[in-house]
């Protein structure tokens, strides 16, 4: 049986959102469909139909992703994808990444990305694991920094009100330097500070501080929520939990870092996504303390347009690669690829010469920004060596410092 697959309408959005909210088991509630309404992009949105009926949702969310190099493009972030429970196998799904994948590549995007609601379900679309999202918690009373940073600046608090104000120019210019970070559009930042409270898991509203160096340039903030506990006739278990830690500078991330550890009547400080290569716990003098509740896969990475995507980053050491890629999904990516590429610029195209790799296009997605080496891929057998020194050279070339780290989520 085929199903209609196409974008919806305005009237179309809350039996839309309402499938979507019961997918990802969550009562409709009329606020929160409204709220996203107002940031949903209708010309990126698919749903099928089974006559009137919508079964199947999808969406994108348009980006513009930092590369390593620092270099940026657009990018489509593929949000709001569920298929109903009455409908599940009868190839909706397949359908709607093939027709959105299409979309994609006619808007001149090279890259896909999306957060996985079950990272069994993307890979067979070519999407590979790029980047990963770590949960860290500090015991506050062992949180003493080994070495005490020079700080110049200081940490001021700021309202709900100037937040808006202040945090999106902080967090555009911090995004640029770090590879799989994305902008923020201004619809992204008015439903954050809306801040609807069953979201907040029993937590207060957010509150806000902001790091000003000592030339008087706002280099970092940090949003947080806290949740009070008072046990045994009057001992503080109080919880932080820290929802946005963004910082541009040493300094700043010292700063902050120091603040949030020293809030009193707090025990615990849990920051819910920072960097694989996080400094903190090197910062510490007791880093056994600062512990790894969580390390999940995070952002996953489509290159819809081989040539495109890999021209467009920079490369750590001046190389060439030629790559045969099989892209069993979109077949027309297959083939192989010469890459010539180092700090300054690259470029890429088709060839018919031996390669020096052969792997799957997700698996070129998962290394494309450097988050996972070539030789790591081929250990795990995903990645076949056609020539010696090509995995060591690519390893080379695709690495990334600082780790790619996508802060944001969608």
């Amino acid at each position: 049986m085929s199903f209609e697959i196409r974008p919806i309408t305005h009237e179309e959005f809350t039996p839309f959102a309402t499938l979507l909210e019961h997918a990802f088991g969550h009562a409709p509630n009329p606020e929160v469909i409204e709220h996203f309404r107002k940031v949903f992009e209708f010309d990126r949105s698919l749903a099928a139909f089974d006559g009137s009926r919508i079964v199947g949702t999808a969406g994108i969310d348009s980006f513009e992703l930092t590369l390593p190099g620092l270099t940026r493009v657009p990018a489509a972030g593929v949000t709001a994808v569920t298929v109903a429970p009455t409908h599940r196998r009868r190839g909706i799904l397949t359908s709607m990444m093939r027709q959105q994948l299409r979309d994609v590549r006619e808007r001149g995007e090279p890259v896909a990305m999306l957060l996985a609601s079950e990272s069994v379900i993307y890979g067979r679309y070519g999407y590979g694991l790029a980047t990963h999202q770590v949960e860290l918690q500090a015991d506050r009373g062992y949180s003493e920094f080994g070495r005490h940073p020079k700080i110049t600046g200081s940490v001021e608090p700021i309202d709900r009100e100037e937040a808006p104000r202040v945090l999106p120019k902080i967090y555009d210019e911090v995004r640029r330097q770090y590879p799989g970070c994305v902008d923020r559009s201004d619809k992204w930042w008015e439903l954050t500070f809306r801040d609807i409270e069953s979201w907040r898991d029993g937590h207060s509203d957010r509150l806000y501080v902001v790091y000003r160096s000592g030339k008087g340039k706002l280099e970092g903030y940090v949003s947080y929520r806290v949740k009070m506990n008072w046990e045994d006739g009057g001992f503080s278990n109080g919880k932080m939990r820290v929802t946005d830690f963004i910082t541009g500078s040493s300094e700043a991330r010292a700063a902050l870092w120091r603040f949030c550890l020293g809030v009193d009547l707090m025990t615990s400080v849990t920051i819910d996504n920072a960097p694989v290569d996080d400094p903190l716990r090197w910062m510490m003098a007791d880093p056994r303390r600062l512990r790894i509740k969580s390390a999940i896969d995070f952002l996953w990475i489509r290159l819809v347009d081989v040539v495109a995507s890999l021209s467009a980053r920079r490369y750590s050491l001046e190389g060439k690669l030629v790559l045969e890629v099989e892209d069993p999904f979109c077949p027309e990516n297959s083939g192989r690829y010469v890459l010539e590429g180092g700090p300054g610029g690259a470029t890429c195209k088709r060839t018919r010469t031996k390669p020096d790799l052969s792997l799957q296009i997700t698996d070129l997605g998962a290394a494309y920004l450097g988050g996972v080496a070539f030789s790591t891929l081929a250990r795990a057998g995903r990645v076949l060596e056609n020539g010696k020194g090509s995995l060591r050279r690519a390893d080379l070339m695709f690495s990334s410092d600082p780790q790619p780290w996508c802060s944001t989520g969608f």
